[in-house]
């Protein structure tokens, strides 16, 4: 059974069961959650003495939407291999458009907030092309996933193909989390070598790391799925 499809068989046993709140009430509660993390996220940056300028708050936008979208796509693998996060698997779609509303946020605040003119001229160099080329990539896809995510698009285009348009959503995670890695590599690489001031390490290399469980965790799902399609 595909991992999806498991995912959203356990959905509706929960609803059938009656362990979910209303839609408005689930979106609250992802917004409330949402912002008790940002205020984590920036205690953690206070903690390492990072100054709160435009661009920090920029940076805890970015760690805290890779964080939620990260979330959303590893609940799939959690749920299909444990049971024990079952009664979150409702919440998977808000926690991924929260995670992609802090992410429009992120670019709104690169675009507005650039300390480099003319923009996107400086990100177009040789060496930061291919980061944001991968930014840009993985934003059409979650931007299309957002459009498709509500039971009109599921009616309209069908469950499988629905299904299957989903999965994009961890090809557009590898590519952020390449543009995440080569901007944020050059300050954790101080941090490995032992050279940097602080003890803990960068938020965003903690985010970056979870991100490489979560593209992990979904390699794992697709040999689980195979091996059982071919004992089927």
């Amino acid at each position: 059974m595909p991992a999806e499809l498991k995912a959203q068989t356990k959905v509706q046993a929960h609803i059938a069961l009656g362990h979910h709140a209303n839609d408005r009430r689930m979106w609250i509660e992802m917004i409330v959650y949402s912002i008790i993390l940002l205020v984590v996220i920036s205690g953690y940056y206070f903690v390492q003495s990072s100054p709160f300028t435009g661009r920090t708050i920029n940076r805890i936008f970015a760690d805290l939407s890779m964080l939620l979208i990260g979330i959303s796509l590893i609940l799939s693998g959690v749920c299909y291999f444990w049971d024990f996060a079952d009664k979150y698997i409702i919440y998977r779609k808000h926690i991924g458009l929260v995670g992609v509303c802090y992410m429009i946020l992120h670019i709104i605040l690169s675009v507005v907030m650039s300390a480099y003119s003319p923009f996107p001229g400086y990100y177009l160099e040789d060496k930061r092309i291919l980061s944001f080329i991968a930014a840009v990539l993985g934003t059409i896809i979650f931007s299309g996933m957002a459009v498709i995510s509500n039971r009109f698009a599921i009616a309209e285009i069908g469950p499988q193909l629905w299904r299957n348009l989903m999965r994009f959503g961890y090809i557009g995670f590898a590519f952020t989390l390449y543009h995440f890695g080569a901007k944020g590599m050059p300050y954790w690489l101080p941090w490995f070598m032992g050279e940097s001031k602080s003890i803990v390490p960068s938020f965003g290399l903690i985010v970056f790391l979870f991100g490489i469980v979560v593209l992990v965790m979904r390699v794992a799902l697709w040999i689980s799925t195979v091996k059982k399609s071919k004992l089927a």
